[in-house]
């Protein structure tokens, strides 16, 4: 049995997004997204569009951890509406709720009326108790708010990567017209080996925690080069269809690049909150040595992209998921709150980064007929140096996609120095 629920009238909403509270309790979040083509009706058949804006009906919280869906980030992909949770980035598609991830969440018929909007829910005699707007800022992939002309612009060689990506005009994804350097230059600082690097201390004094945030801040400087140079290095990638398939090998589709440029977009605002922190401490960016220990994981993997999202981010930056806390926990005791709040802001964010690499080698693994825990384990025992260690923070990893099986009991060559945690 359900119940429809009157929301207004289309003319007055006007926000992209709004907080459903109903009788019962249950908040669900309508969103009012611009029509496109493909939208004119909804899964179930009935009208969900008015005016150039198509309604949609989403449970409130993310099925997957109980992230607030309020604060998705809505995307264009596959011709539709995707929205994706802001603490993990799971991905729900509006019309059907699939995700890409193998959950799904729950999604409502919006049926409009004339000029009023409904919505179906479960239950009889359901009733709104109150609607409540978000936000009116979306990030949409190809910006259907932009008028016309910008998304049909004419963009020069001086263009950037992300200005090219938001145009419909762009250019071909794939079309091998940039090549990413050997290795991005540094500058004005001391490199050494990784196991070179001095003992940092337990963060009981000034100096010690200096030496954490200038490592930290190292490590997320070649993180940005690394989301990067993954969108550009492996831009002309083609799937290898399982043998004696039909299937045609699939390019990376556009989403791909969106969600590794978020990445590094995540790595610059990191490298910013630390270097800022680090002058706020009397210290600077450089003051101490760095290391090219992830650039040499790129190296490595620089001519298999399985490889590389295996060894970079299901890896070193899963490894930042177990030390994360534990290094949070030493500036809490020594009452450096300031660099606390800059830790766990990189913290929730790297949860996110995992959990594209995690998408990424599912997508590809499911193309080839592949099982995505095998081939990582696989290029983990061939491309990593020494054991895959623990401590684990196996809750966040988990929430990544990792469960145990991806690396208990996991090892690569012989071993030499440590594990770069974090990117």
């Amino acid at each position: 049995m359900t119940s429809t629920v009157d929301l207004g009238a289309h003319a007055s909403l006007s926000y992209t997004r709004y907080i459903i509270t109903l009788s019962t309790g249950f908040q669900i979040i309508l969103f009012r997204l611009p029509t496109l083509n493909s939208t004119v009706l909804s899964e179930a058949g009935t009208r969900n569009s008015i005016s150039g804006w198509t309604y949609y009906a989403m449970e409130s919280v993310c099925p997957h951890a109980g992230g607030p869906m309020a604060d998705s980030h809505v995307d264009l992909e596959d011709s539709g509406y995707v929205a994706s949770c802001p603490w993990h980035a799971y991905d729900f598609d509006l019309r059907t709720g699939k995700s890409s991830f193998g959950v799904k969440a729950c999604v409502f018929p919006v049926v409009v009326r004339e000029v009023l909007i409904t919505v179906e829910v479960p239950g009889d005699g359901v009733t709104l108790v109150s609607i409540e707007g978000v936000s009116e800022v979306v990030e949409f992939k190809h910006d259907s708010k932009v008028k016309e002309t910008a998304l049909e612009m004419e963009l020069g060689e001086d263009a950037t990567m992300c200005e090219w990506e938001q145009t419909l005009n762009a250019m071909t994804i794939g079309a091998g017209m940039a090549s990413p350097p050997d290795e991005p230059p540094r500058e004005a600082l001391q490199a050494v080996k990784p196991w070179e690097m001095p003992n940092p201390g337990r963060g009981g004094t000034l100096k010690s925690r200096i030496n954490m945030l200038h490592a930290l801040a190292n490590v997320e400087q070649w993180a940005i080069d690394l989301a990067l140079d993954i969108c550009v290095r492996f831009a002309a990638f083609r799937t290898c269809p399982p043998s004696g398939s039909s299937d045609q090998p699939q390019p990376l589709p556009r989403t791909f690049f969106y969600d590794w440029l978020r990445v590094a977009n995540d790595e610059a605002k990191h490298f910013s909150l630390l270097r800022a922190r680090l002058e706020a401490m009397g210290s600077h960016f450089g003051a101490l040595p760095v290391h090219h220990g992830l650039w040499e994981s790129a190296r490595l993997t620089s001519e298999d992209l399985r490889a590389r999202i295996s060894i970079i981010a299901l890896v070193h930056e899963a490894r930042g998921l177990d030390i994360n806390p534990l290094t949070i926990a030493k500036f809490r005791t020594a009452k450096d709150l300031d660099s606390v709040g800059v830790l766990e802001i990189i913290h929730r964010d790297e949860v996110t980064h995992v959990t594209t690499g995690h998408r990424w080698l599912s997508w590809i693994c499911e193309q080839e007929g592949t099982q995505p825990m095998g081939v990582f384990r696989g290029y983990v025992m061939k491309y990593f140096r020494g054991a895959v260690k623990g401590p684990f923070n196996a809750e966040a990893r988990a929430e990544a996609g990792m469960d145990a099986c991806y690396y208990t009991d996991l090892a690569g060559g012989p071993a030499r120095g440590h594990v770069v945690a974090g990117g």
